[in-house]
């Protein structure tokens, strides 16, 4: 990989594939294009309520074309997420939820909703903040508490050691790393209910 930003990749696909479909969801799609402007949009309303480089998401949703654009959202802004699945138990409120303090001392919590109107067509691309070593995803133990940082390099090596089909699954393991590695080859993520139904 060029880079180890997830985002500066997708960007570029963005630029180069646009028109090219990156997700799949039943009868539902988004091209590159689509994905990368509607997450510009959602990333800069992140910003406008605080959110920095070192913030955390919880993202309490479920798995979507949505999901995605809000994760990749998260990681435009500067910040790493959290995926909660809604059928997992726990108070987090269903929706996008910021920890603001990254150190862990003081807990500030703050549900946003990121979703806008409509697709963002004219959202340009924001300057890139995040360094490799910045942490992309926390994946929780069966408790709840953090378990594993996943940093941006860390999920561009996996890209970089694996080529994945031009429709390749995205099944719904609590990092959605597949999902990146999908998107950062270029290729298109499927849902897990449209691959079992195109099987059926």
């Amino acid at each position: 990989m060029s880079t180890s930003a997830i985002h500066r990749v997708i960007e570029q696909h963005s630029a180069q594939l646009g028109d090219a479909v990156a997700l799949i969801d039943g009868d539902r799609s988004l091209t590159y294009r689509d994905l990368n402007q509607r997450a510009n949009a959602s990333a800069r309303r992140l910003i406008d309520h605080g959110f920095r480089r070192g913030s955390l998401a919880v993202v309490r949703m479920e798995q979507s074309l949505e999901l995605a654009v809000t994760l990749l959202a998260v990681l435009k802004a500067g910040g790493a997420y959290t995926w909660i699945g809604p059928e997992e138990q726990g108070s987090w409120p269903e929706g996008l939820s910021m920890v603001l303090d990254e150190r862990g001392r003081e807990q500030r919590c703050l549900a946003v909703d990121i979703a806008g109107d409509g697709p963002a067509h004219s959202a340009p691309n924001l300057p890139i903040v995040t360094r490799p070593s910045d942490v992309a995803c926390v994946i929780r133990d069966l408790h709840g508490r953090p378990a594993v940082l996943v940093p941006h390099e860390t999920i561009a090596a996996l890209g970089a050691q694996s080529v994945p089909p031009p429709l390749a699954r995205w099944a719904a393991e609590p990092g959605a790393l597949d999902l990146w590695v999908t998107l950062m080859a270029g290729s298109t993520a499927l849902l897990t209910a449209t691959v079992e139904s195109a099987a059926a």
